[in-house]
């Protein structure tokens, strides 16, 4: 039988190299801080493409938005439609209503790929925190339908 020992705090064991990381994670450069470094290379990965993707309808495909276009399911769920969730949004700061518009048509795109039902769904709370829903949930006028987890709708959870 193996025995799991707990590790030390790295922080408490390595103290000046957490220091360090937390340096660099703050300091600005020419590319920006680590932080937006780090944002930058993720929205590249969300901004691929479905180029060599492979799609089947026997089984689920998870795929960003990005990769949908010129893509059709009988089923599509987009999770997450929180402002600071949908690519584009999450750093969009006031004035950046190119980057609003390019945001607003993804998510217009990913809803049009399906061809029988569409699923949106956001929490109420990510984090820990409260979370508001997309901005663009509003602009559509669809009323919000406050389900559990273990309420949700048979023709959803069996659809």
């Amino acid at each position: 039988m193996t025995r799991l020992r707990a590790e030390p705090d790295p922080a408490q064991r390595y103290p000046a190299a957490v220091a360090r990381l937390r340096a660099l994670i703050d300091e600005p450069s020419p590319a920006g801080t680590l932080e937006e470094s780090i944002d930058r290379l993720l929205e590249r990965v969300a901004l691929s493409t479905s180029e060599g993707i492979e799609v089947s309808p026997d089984r689920v495909n998870l795929l960003t938005l990005h990769s949908t276009k010129g893509l059709e399911f009988s089923r599509v769920y987009i999770v997450g439609l929180e402002d600071y969730q949908i690519p584009g949004l999450r750093e969009a700061k006031e004035n950046r209503q190119a980057e609003i518009q390019e945001a607003r048509r993804l998510v217009y795109v990913g809803m049009t790929r399906a061809r029988e039902r569409l699923v949106l769904t956001r929490v109420e709370h990510r984090f820990g925190m409260e979370a508001g829903g997309s901005s663009f949930l509003e602009e559509m006028g669809l009323e919000a339908q406050t389900v559990g987890a273990r309420e949700l709708p048979e023709d959803i959870v069996h659809s």
